[in-house]
């Protein structure tokens, strides 16, 4: 089984029908739908939830999570460049 992250209502490009990113283990990839393209390193990891970015992310490895999982929506956390959010930037969908 599959997750997909698709862009939610409180993303700032708004949402999306296309997946931005893909997981698979616990790791976060960049998906088809996703403005720069997919990527075949894993962005960000997931641990519990939080999520971070890996040490292959543009901007390097995060020492504070950039996002919070909540239910089936990820929001972000105090260490996302943008800061802390209510509102969510990405949902959960399981696929097959």
């Amino acid at each position: 089984m599959n997750s997909k992250l698709y862009p939610a209502y409180g993303h700032p490009r708004g949402s999306s029908k296309s997946p931005w990113y893909r997981i698979d283990n616990s790791r976060i990839y960049s998906s088809y739908g996703h403005p720069d393209g997919r990527r075949p390193s894993p962005q960000f990891i997931i641990k519990g939830s939080k999520v971070y970015t890996s040490h292959l992310h543009p901007m390097g490895m995060s020492g504070s999570p950039w996002f919070q999982i909540k239910d089936n929506k990820l929001y972000p956390a105090t260490g996302h460049p943008d800061g802390y959010c209510t509102r969510p930037w990405f949902v959960i969908e399981e696929g097959e």
